[in-house]
């Protein structure tokens, strides 16, 4: 039976509310410096997030009489009450759901325990819950499975207002055709969400919708989130609109996203970047975002983004090797990184690979006109798809902030043909310093400045088969550079490059 405190308490079960409302679009409408100073170690994210309130309490025997030694042991000292679901009657073969269950038992203070079983669960709402917690074991094969429709529920299961939140071992069976929701975790306080595995594709067939695998918010600003080896691999479907992880606007705190593996979603891996916007009717909370490793692979319109003061996306895998699923063949745009708001923004120790077969797209590194300057250090990018270019920086004429990027050591390489190693247009002061762009394709451009004052490149190697560094209405400075087959004039007048086919953002 359900506590005082559990009575008193707000809990909505069903279906309810909206998804993400304006957050995700097509994925919405969605950007760098050499920043003086990029982002400092200050900002560095913490390995955990681990909860500030949890008491030290040895479990009590009220929950459950004989709590399983392992969970004891691994969770004893941080939740007062343990509850095996399966000691409370759950129906281990998913034919009943354990919506009734789960509502009884969750409380502050509360574990619940999910043991070997196939779980069935239809939408929950839960709210204003502190230090709690489910979790499987890890040899525990702990499966859920939505008990209704994807159409029929906002979310399988909201946790709003939620501090002190612990999500473990948990895998998600999408495969049944048409079903599966967002596990949706807006946090007030602390929390870690990890070894969390989708199976199937999202049901995101209607584009009318948001299709979303996972979001993150956390509301707080003096609060942590960490995403850890959560993994999404088998994507949405062609002519669908599905999002590997989404963080929504209202996000203030610090996320930080380890060893995911999100790919073949068509609207966008990591969509990481909606609390940097800020336009009229769209004003993010400036959340801190930190990618720290994983593989992102084969994903539509970015397979990381993101987009607010301070974020950082370190030795991270992009790949993408085929071209990805997409709304529409006009909304078929692949890139690597994309930075998309506000500045002060770090991309480090990163590969990026974009094969030859990986349709059309803008950039392995793509920057928002609106973004502002940022830092590109220790970055391997490889591009063998023709006309594809490795770095696009262009046209900030629709009032982009025109501050300057920063390329430390940054490799490129790749057989494509056409286009450039590097597109810059608007971006004045912008540096490329100690970096390697052999590409072998025809017709290869290396470095195109447009519309860019002051610019400099120094200290680096170019091979190209086209023009090393190309000017329109912009000066660069040259500085210590090993160019072959160079087209040598000095800020050579070329035609402006061609318009471009724009695809929605």
């Amino acid at each position: 039976m359900p506590s005082d405190e559990q009575s008193r308490r707000k809990f909505l079960r069903g279906t309810a509310l909206t998804a993400l409302g304006a957050g995700v679009a097509g994925c919405q409408s969605d950007d760098v410096e050499e920043t003086t100073r990029p982002p400092t170690e200050t900002s560095e994210p913490t390995d955990t997030a681990t909860p500030t309130s949890a008491p030290s309490a040895t479990p009590t025997s009220t929950a459950t009489a004989t709590p399983v030694p392992e969970i004891v042991e691994r969770y004893g000292d941080r939740f007062g009450s343990i509850v095996d679901l399966a000691d409370e009657g759950a129906d281990l073969d998913g034919a009943e759901p354990i919506d009734d269950l789960v509502t009884d038992a969750i409380a502050d203070d509360t574990l619940l325990y999910f043991p070997t079983g196939r779980y069935s669960m239809g939408s929950l709402d839960l709210e204003g819950y502190s230090n709690f917690g489910f979790v499987s074991l890890p040899e525990d094969d702990t499966v859920i499975t939505p008990a209704i429709p994807g159409k029929e529920m906002d979310h399988l299961v909201r946790f709003r207002d939620a501090s002190d939140l612990l999500l473990e071992g948990l895998d998600l069976d999408y495969t049944e055709r048409g079903y599966g929701a967002v596990i949706r975790l807006l946090a007030h306080g602390d929390f870690v969400a990890r070894d969390l595995r989708i199976h199937g594709k999202l049901p995101d067939w209607n584009r009318e919708n948001k299709h979303v695998g996972f979001r993150f918010d956390v509301r707080d600003e003096s609060s942590e989130g960490l995403v850890e080896r959560v993994i999404a691999r088998d994507g949405g479907h062609e002519g669908g609109n599905g999002v590997g992880i989404f963080v929504g606007k209202e996000h203030a705190g610090t996320l930080t996203f380890r060893d995911c593996e999100i790919a073949n979603f068509p609207n966008n891996g990591l969509y990481a970047s909606s609390p940097g916007r800020d336009t009229v009717g769209y004003r993010g909370s400036n959340g801190v975002v930190h990618v720290r490793g994983g593989e992102f692979v084969n994903n539509n319109i970015a397979n990381v983004r993101i987009g607010s003061t301070g974020s950082t996306v370190k030795n991270v895998t992009v790949r993408v090797d085929k071209v990805p699923p997409s709304p529409t063949e006009r909304t078929l745009n692949v890139r690597g990184i994309r930075l998309r708001a506000r500045g002060n923004q770090l991309v480090e120790n990163c590969t990026i690979e974009i094969g030859e077969n990986a349709g059309m797209g803008f950039g392995a590194i793509s920057y928002h006109p609106e973004h502002g300057s940022s830092t590109i250090r220790d970055t391997e990018i490889s591009v063998d798809c023709d006309g594809f270019d490795a770095i696009d920086a262009t046209d900030s004429s629709n009032g982009g902030t025109e501050e300057p990027l920063l390329f430390d050591n940054v490799t490129i390489t790749g057989k494509a043909t056409g286009g450039a190693a590097a597109d810059i247009a608007d971006r004045h002061g912008t540096k490329f310093r100690n970096c390697r762009i052999e590409q072998s394709g025809s017709d290869r451009e290396g470095i195109v400045f447009t519309d860019s004052e002051d610019c400099l490149v120094a200290d680096s190697t170019i091979r190209v088969t086209g023009q090393a560094i190309r000017t329109h209405n912009a000066s660069v400075d040259r500085v210590n550079l090993t160019i072959e087959n160079p087209f040598d004039a000095e800020d050579a007048r070329s035609p402006a490059p061609p318009d471009r086919y724009d695809p929605p953002d």
